[in-house]
Formats: C-alpha cells, structure tokens, sequence
C-alpha cells in the first residue's frame, strides 16, 4: 500500500497506464509518472537539506506548521 502522496498518485496513474491502449496516452502517463518522481526525488532532497541546518526554534515552528519538517 502506498504510503506517500507521491506513491499514491504513480499508484493510481500506473493503473491507468495498465489499461490503456492508446500509445500517445501510455506516452503521456509515462511522462507524467516520471515528473512526478523527480518532484518526490527535489522534495526529498529539500528535507534532508533542512535535517542538517541549524534553525532557530521559530523557523523550525513555521516550518513544521507548513508540512515541511515533521
């Protein structure tokens, strides 16, 4: 089971691609699914970037507040 947003929307469009017959569609799920893993892979990048700086408690508050920190 899915257990990020990411995975469960490459889950869901990797079950459409299965179904489809059209090659242009195939192309475009493909496209889709792969944009979709480098905006997991800068994302992850971006929070391991935050692991290792130094953040005053406030930025560290907002931070969390906006989903970026856990």
């Amino acid at each position: 089971m899915p257990k990020t947003t990411f995975e469960t929307i490459d889950t869901l469009l990797e079950g459409v691609q299965a179904d489809v017959e059209d090659a242009d569609l195939v192309f475009k799920l493909r496209t889709a699914r792969q944009l979709l893993l480098l905006l997991q892979e800068r994302e992850d990048a971006g929070r391991q970037a935050l692991d290792e700086v130094e953040l005053d408690d406030e930025a560290r508050d907002r931070l969390e507040r906006l989903g970026y920190l856990e």
